[in-house]
């Protein structure tokens, strides 16, 4: 999955040097053809609140094709930096959404080839996805507050490889190369 991945990631972000690109790529095989599975979350949440954790239900908001407000519950991944979240007031989250709920090409999403969601095959989250297209924010008070009095739980956190592949998926979401029509039109007027 990983090294499909990577492959996919170079598409969408060729700025990657092709030899770092096959260099992974040729780690990666060597780690799964020894008989070892990549893990991407750690055997304990960390000791505080960080970016790519996974919570207990909260409530998400969205509005349909309708214009009527729609409210769901999930369970959550904290977008929030670290940084923002010892700082700032608000916490983004995105849901984390029931695999068997999915309504594409789940091997496309199994291989992280789809833009908008994310899958970790790790237990707990085997069953699961993150879905980037739903954020909303809450109060960093009312989020810690409810993993302190046991009414939210930290259910995972993210370990080094988990992390940074989350880190190239949000950034493949948010902020992939635009297509060159699009580029042509950003470009008039520049000197």
């Amino acid at each position: 999955m990983l090294a499909e991945f990577i492959d996919f990631a170079d598409s969408v972000l060729p700025s990657v040097s092709p030899d770092s690109r096959d260099a992974a790529k040729e780690a990666i095989a060597q780690f799964e053809k020894d008989g070892h599975q990549i893990n991407y979350l750690l055997a304990s949440v960390l000791p505080e609140l960080s970016q790519g954790d996974i919570i207990s239900e909260v409530p998400f908001a969205y509005f349909d094709d309708d214009g009527m407000q729609r409210i769901f519950s999930s369970e959550a991944m904290v977008i929030s930096t670290s940084c923002h979240i010892d700082q700032k007031d608000k916490i983004l989250l995105v849901p984390v959404l029931p695999l068997d709920e999915f309504q594409r090409n789940a091997d496309d999403l199994k291989r992280n080839r789809i833009f908008d969601f994310m899958y970790i095959p790790d237990n707990p989250l085997s069953k699961k996805y993150i879905c980037f297209n739903v954020m909303t924010s809450y109060s960093k008070d009312l989020i810690l507050g409810g993993i302190k009095s046991g009414k939210l739980t930290r259910i995972a956190s993210l370990n080094q490889i988990g992390y940074y592949f989350f880190i190239i998926k949000l950034t493949v979401y948010l902020m992939r190369k635009e297509d060159p029509d699009t580029l042509d039109c950003r470009n008039v007027g520049v000197l």
